[in-house]
């Protein structure tokens, strides 16, 4: 959220009422009633989803093994947040390689914003 809240105008808080809340992280697993069931551990379809505004949602399948340091057997929790955020705030796939934005991700690989991110999100909410 730093890294959004670096290159936007947004900030991000974390608030004690979940009913409040414009964003809400989940980890899910299987079919969990969106429509966009995951499918275990060595996915075919994804590793997150989210939904974009007004919607919020964001969910991680739970079936996979996450890591908060790039380990190589694990898929980066915040490089996959980051990327989860940026269609919450309102923006699509990009076909830039290294964009947070890009579609795919390995095991073990850790990105931040890309200039092809920032230039994304800058145009989406017209800000310079």
């Amino acid at each position: 959220m730093k890294e959004w809240a670096s290159v936007t105008l947004f900030k991000f808080i974390r608030v004690k009422t979940v009913a409040i809340a414009d964003i809400h992280f989940s980890f899910m697993r299987g079919d969990h009633g969106d429509g966009l069931a995951f499918d275990g551990p060595e996915p075919k379809g994804g590793v997150a989803h989210s939904f974009p505004p007004p919607d919020g949602r964001v969910h991680f399948d739970a079936a996979q093994k996450w890591s908060g340091r790039g380990e190589r057997d694990g898929f980066d929790i915040e490089t996959v947040g980051l990327h989860e955020l940026g269609h919450v705030l309102g923006l699509g796939h990009s076909g830039v390689q290294g964009a947070v934005m890009y579609p795919v991700i390995s095991h073990g690989e850790r990105k931040h914003l890309h200039e092809d991110d920032v230039k994304g999100v800058k145009t989406l909410y017209k800000l310079k």
